[in-house]
C-alpha cells in the first residue's frame, strides 16, 4: 500500500496569483512577436507545380478525355475514393469513361492515380479549397473533374519532367537487357563480362 502525501498549497498558490500572472505576462509578450500565421483566405496559399490539389480529368484539344476507362487509377487509389463505369465510343480508343466519380471527401490527395493512368488523363491541380453543404454535392462527377490541358499544363510539365529523370537514369548492370526478347542478351558482351569465369 503505498501512501502519498499532498503538499500544503501557500496562500499564494491556493489564489493562483502567480500562475495567473505567469500566464498573463506569456501572452503580453506574443503579442509584440512577429505574426507567423497566414491570414487565409485574404493571404492564399502559395500554389507551384509541385502543390498537390485535388485530381482532375484533362481535356484535349479536340474536347475528349484522353482517359480510356481502364480501371487503373480506380485500382490505384488506397481511399477508395473513384468509381469508373465504361463503355464503348466511335472514337479510336474504343472505350472511354461513361461515369467518372471522385468522392472529396475520401480523396487524400497522394496522387497515386496520376501515377498509374497510362493514357496522361489524370492529374492533380493546384485547387485546393474544398467546401460545400451536402456530402452529395462533394462526389465530383465527369463533368466537374474535367479542365483544359492548358490549365494543366505547369502540373502536366512537372509530372514528364519526372518520369524523364526515371527514363533517362542509367540502369542497374542485373536489369539491363531485360527489356530485349528472351534469350536476346544471354550471348551478348555484357552477359557475357558477367559471367563467373571457371576456376
Amino acid at each position: 500500500m503505498v501512501i502519498v502525501k499532498r503538499k500544503e498549497l501557500s496562500l499564494s498558490e491556493r489564489l493562483y496569483v502567480p500562475e495567473i500572472v505567469r500566464g498573463l505576462s506569456i501572452t503580453f509578450r506574443k503579442m509584440f512577436e512577429k505574426k507567423i500565421t497566414r491570414q487565409y483566405p485574404e493571404e492564399p496559399l502559395v500554389k507551384t507545380e509541385v502543390t498537390r490539389g485535388q485530381p482532375r480529368l484533362v481535356v484535349k484539344d479536340d474536347g475528349a478525355i484522353a482517359c480510356v476507362s481502364c480501371g487503373l487509377c480506380e485500382a490505384a487509389c488506397p481511399a477508395y475514393a473513384i468509381t469508373i463505369d465504361g463503355g464503348e465510343t466511335d472514337r479510336p480508343i474504343e472505350r472511354e469513361p461513361k461515369r467518372f466519380d471522385i468522392d472529396m471527401l475520401r480523396c487524400i490527395l497522394c496522387g497515386f492515380c496520376e501515377e498509374a493512368c497510362p493514357k496522361d488523363a489524370i492529374f492533380m491541380s493546384d485547387e485546393l479549397e474544398l467546401a460545400d453543404y451536402s456530402r452529395q454535392a462533394l462526389v465530383y462527377d465527369i463533368e466537374k473533374l474535367k479542365r483544359p490541358a492548358a490549365a494543366m499544363r505547369r502540373r502536366i510539365e512537372y509530372v514528364n519532367r519526372i518520369n524523364d529523370r526515371w527514363r533517362d537514369a542509367p540502369r542497374p548492370p542485373m536489369l539491363v537487357g531485360r527489356d530485349a526478347p528472351h534469350g536476346a542478351h544471354a550471348h551478348s558482351p555484357a552477359a557475357a563480362a558477367q559471367r563467373p569465369h571457371a576456376s
